[in-house]
This record gives structure tokens, C-alpha cells and sequence, in this order.
């Protein structure tokens, strides 16, 4: 070694500390490096063992479809059914007769309606009808 040669100075804590960081933030390390190894392995033990309560991460229920008339019960006779009050009163302000006109669109047969009786909901507002036909 040739002693008039200067030796290049070492890169200070602080600066290498840095560079480090810097490297960290940035993801410029290459594969296979240690660095990048540890960064992986921080990642996945930051998912593996992270309490699930910190994000408040809830599953969202099934929507329910949107349902306007159903067929709660049926005999050979009489059927039995719940229509939307929105889509009943869509036929008119005549509920026997915006009955009528709905379910004939359903019902191949003739029919006679024989009851119809109103579904409030908690607050008093009618949101269902539930309409009996006899064929």
C-alpha cells in the first residue's frame, strides 16, 4: 500500500444512518439483498401480528334484494301476499284496485281479492300491504 495515497474517508454514523433510511423509504434496495429481506419480513410481521380491532375492519352484511311483491303463502285456493306500499300506490290511491291491477299481471287466472290489511313499520307508516286472492 502506498503510504502517500490518502484513504478515503468513512462515511459518518449520521450519514449512513440516512442512506439507510432513505433506501428504506424509497424500496431501493435490490433482491435478495438483506436489507430487502428484512423489510420484507418487517411487512409480514406487521400483517401476520396486527390486532384486527386496530382498523375496525367489519365484514358488511349481504344486501338484501329489493323485493317488492312476495308470495308468503299458497294453496291450491288462496294465496297469500306481501306488495310494497311504494309500488302499490304507483297503480293509484285505490289500493283494492292498484291490488287488482298489480297482481293480474302475476296470476294467470282469474282471481277475487278477499282481504287486504296494511304493515306499518316501528314508526306508524305503512310500508307493506298484505293482499289474499282466492282463485
Amino acid at each position: 500500500m502506498n503510504p502517500n495515497c490518502a484513504q478515503p474517508a468513512r462515511p459518518s454514523l449520521v450519514r449512513r444512518l440516512g442512506r439507510g433510511l432513505r433506501g428504506l423509504l424509497l424500496w431501493s434496495y435490490e433482491r435478495g439483498s438483506w436489507q430487502y429481506d428484512v423489510m420484507v419480513a418487517l411487512i409480514l410481521v406487521f400483517v401476520l401480528l396486527t390486532p384486527a380491532h386496530w382498523f375496525h375492519d367489519q365484514p358488511l352484511p349481504p344486501a338484501a334484494p329489493e323485493v317488492d311483491v312476495l308470495v308468503l303463502s299458497k294453496t291450491s285456493t288462496v294465496t297469500h301476499y306481501r306488495v310494497r306500499a311504494g309500488l302499490l300506490w304507483t297503480y293509484g290511491s285505490d289500493v283494492q284496485a292498484a291490488a287488482r291491477a298489480l297482481l293480474e299481471e302475476r296470476e294467470s287466472k282469474p282471481f277475487t281479492i278477499t282481504r287486504i290489511v296494511p304493515v306499518e313499520d316501528d314508526t306508524g307508516v305503512v310500508v307493506w300491504y298484505d293482499v289474499w286472492i282466492r282463485k
